[in-house]
Protein backbone atom coordinates (compact mmCIF):
# COMPACT_ATOMS: atom_id res chain seq x y z
CA UNK A 1 0.00 0.00 0.00
CA UNK A 2 3.03 2.28 1.05
CA UNK A 3 4.62 1.54 -2.29
CA UNK A 4 1.73 2.53 -4.32
CA UNK A 5 1.04 6.02 -2.64
CA UNK A 6 4.64 6.70 -3.16
CA UNK A 7 4.53 5.52 -6.91
CA UNK A 8 1.02 7.42 -7.38
CA UNK A 9 2.69 10.98 -5.54
CA UNK A 10 5.82 10.32 -7.51
CA UNK A 11 3.66 9.78 -10.68
CA UNK A 12 1.94 13.84 -9.65
CA UNK A 13 4.90 15.33 -9.64
CA UNK A 14 6.29 14.19 -12.81
CA UNK A 15 3.10 15.53 -14.56
CA UNK A 16 3.65 18.80 -12.58
CA UNK A 17 6.99 19.36 -12.99
CA UNK A 18 6.19 18.72 -17.15
CA UNK A 19 3.46 21.43 -17.32
CA UNK A 20 4.24 24.75 -19.02
CA UNK A 21 4.43 28.36 -17.28
CA UNK A 22 1.27 28.92 -18.72
CA UNK A 23 -0.59 25.83 -17.55
CA UNK A 24 1.38 26.39 -14.27
CA UNK A 25 -0.26 29.67 -14.23
CA UNK A 26 -3.89 28.41 -14.90
CA UNK A 27 -3.35 26.00 -11.91
CA UNK A 28 -2.94 29.13 -9.70
CA UNK A 29 -5.11 30.97 -11.24
CA UNK A 30 -8.08 28.17 -10.53
CA UNK A 31 -6.63 27.92 -7.21
CA UNK A 32 -7.39 31.55 -6.28
CA UNK A 33 -10.93 31.71 -7.69
CA UNK A 34 -11.48 28.49 -5.64
CA UNK A 35 -10.25 30.55 -2.92
CA UNK A 36 -11.97 33.77 -3.59
CA UNK A 37 -15.72 32.03 -3.65
CA UNK A 38 -14.90 30.10 -0.43
CA UNK A 39 -14.58 32.92 1.52
CA UNK A 40 -17.59 34.31 -0.56
CA UNK A 41 -19.62 31.69 1.06
CA UNK A 42 -18.09 31.73 4.64
CA UNK A 43 -19.08 35.31 4.77
CA UNK A 44 -22.75 34.71 3.03
CA UNK A 45 -22.73 31.80 5.82
CA UNK A 46 -22.08 34.62 8.25
CA UNK A 47 -18.54 32.81 9.18
CA UNK A 48 -15.37 34.89 10.10
CA UNK A 49 -12.99 34.90 7.55
CA UNK A 50 -10.69 31.89 7.41
CA UNK A 51 -7.06 32.87 9.28
CA UNK A 52 -4.15 31.03 7.56
CA UNK A 53 -1.10 30.09 9.79
CA UNK A 54 1.31 33.07 9.31
CA UNK A 55 4.56 32.24 7.00
CA UNK A 56 7.77 31.28 9.00
CA UNK A 57 10.42 33.89 8.67
CA UNK A 58 12.58 32.13 6.62
CA UNK A 59 9.84 32.61 3.88
CA UNK A 60 9.62 36.38 4.07
CA UNK A 61 13.46 36.76 3.88
CA UNK A 62 13.47 34.78 0.69
CA UNK A 63 10.36 36.09 -1.05
CA UNK A 64 12.40 39.68 0.12
CA UNK A 65 14.96 38.55 -1.44
CA UNK A 66 13.21 37.34 -5.00
CA UNK A 67 11.57 40.72 -5.17
CA UNK A 68 15.02 42.10 -4.47
CA UNK A 69 16.47 40.41 -7.41
CA UNK A 70 13.88 41.03 -9.59
CA UNK A 71 13.42 44.88 -9.31
CA UNK A 72 17.60 44.49 -9.41
CA UNK A 73 17.01 42.83 -13.25
CA UNK A 74 18.58 39.61 -12.31
CA UNK A 75 17.73 36.57 -14.23
CA UNK A 76 18.83 32.88 -14.40
CA UNK A 77 17.96 29.99 -13.27
CA UNK A 78 19.47 31.03 -9.29
CA UNK A 79 18.74 34.85 -9.02
CA UNK A 80 16.19 34.39 -6.92
CA UNK A 81 18.75 32.28 -4.56
CA UNK A 82 19.92 34.97 -1.69
CA UNK A 83 23.30 36.01 -2.04
CA UNK A 84 25.65 36.76 0.65
CA UNK A 85 25.32 40.65 -0.14
CA UNK A 86 21.85 40.56 0.68
CA UNK A 87 22.83 40.61 4.09
CA UNK A 88 25.14 43.35 3.92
Amino acid sequence: MVGAVRAEEADRVRRLRGLTLAERGEMLRAACRTAAVMAQSRAACGLPPAEPAPWPASTWEFLAACARKAREGATGPNSAEPSPEDDA
